[in-house]
């Protein structure tokens, strides 16, 4: 189920009305007829009223390329049935999209935050269509992505007896993206290292010249 969906189904529980989409509330007729005397159910109009209002709002939160396909029905219940076959069929295909795209996700040069944002967002649109990623699913595939710089961290993890938790493997690999940069820095010459290196091989150069005179 999509968010919309979803929701949907929170709201009509919230409100004590899911009755009307499960059918446990049946439909009721306006009158009844016994013989010759028709006698008007009055016990209609309330429902007929809470009908129509439910599937307005039904009708007002889809998505506006499906709302064809439940534009006859004439009861919430009808509405509901036909949104939940439609919005299945939906689902499976973002289903689809998501993994693949959660799938092609790789660091390369985002930050380590970024990266594991990303990964985080698509396992949550997952959960919501109904295709929850798994603690360890979700470990294995951002360990997958890492890239070399991250290899000795990730052999680490993999081979533990216990498997980390997101939040515990957000800490750990934004620790040792900080190790990483720090290292960088130190190879990494600095303005002045690189003045007087470069002070230090102009005079050598001219020695050299001096000395083949």
């Amino acid at each position: 189920m999509g968010r919309v969906w979803k929701e949907a189904h929170d709201i009509m529980h919230g409100h004590n009305l899911y009755s009307h989409l499960d059918g446990s509330t049946p439909a009721l007729i306006p009158s009844t007829t016994f013989g010759t005397n028709t006698t008007p159910n009055h016990a209609y109009t309330l429902w007929f009223r809470q009908d129509q209002l439910i599937q307005n709002a039904l009708m007002d939160s889809i998505d506006p390329t499906i709302a064809s396909t439940v534009a006859t029905a004439n009861r919430s219940k009808h509405t509901w049935d036909s949104l939940h076959t439609a919005y299945a069929n939906k689902s499976q295909t973002r289903i689809f999209s998501l993994r693949d795209q959660l799938g092609r996700i790789t660091k390369d040069t985002t930050p380590i935050t970024e990266y594991l944002q990303r990964i985080r967002s698509l396992s949550d649109e997952l959960a919501t269509v109904g295709a929850p990623v798994t603690n360890s699913e979700l470990i294995v595939k951002i360990l997958s992505g890492l890239g070399p710089k991250f290899r000795e961290i990730s052999a680490s993890i993999r081979v533990r007896d216990t498997t980390v938790t997101y939040e515990e493997l957000y800490e750990m690999l934004l620790d040792h993206e900080l190790f990483l940069r720090h290292e960088e820095a130190k190879e990494t010459p600095g303005p002045v290292t690189a003045v007087v290196a470069t002070h230090n091989k102009s005079n050598n150069n001219s020695n050299n010249r001096i000395k083949s005179l």
